[in-house]
């Protein structure tokens, strides 16, 4: 479950996504933003290593 609030242009977009594109179109976004978030998040422990 969520600690916080999402923003709500990303609930619009989820749901946009939901009611244009269903089930599959949902599917497609999670494996993007996985695959987005392992990105970020090497991104961010590199700036936090460059920062020591």
């Amino acid at each position: 479950m969520m600690q916080r609030e999402p923003e709500t242009e990303v609930v619009d977009a989820v749901h946009h996504i939901a009611n244009r594109y269903g089930v599959r179109g949902l599917e497609d976004l999670i494996a993007l933003a996985e695959e987005e978030l392992v990105v970020a998040r090497r991104a961010l422990e590199q700036l936090a290593a460059d920062s020591d």
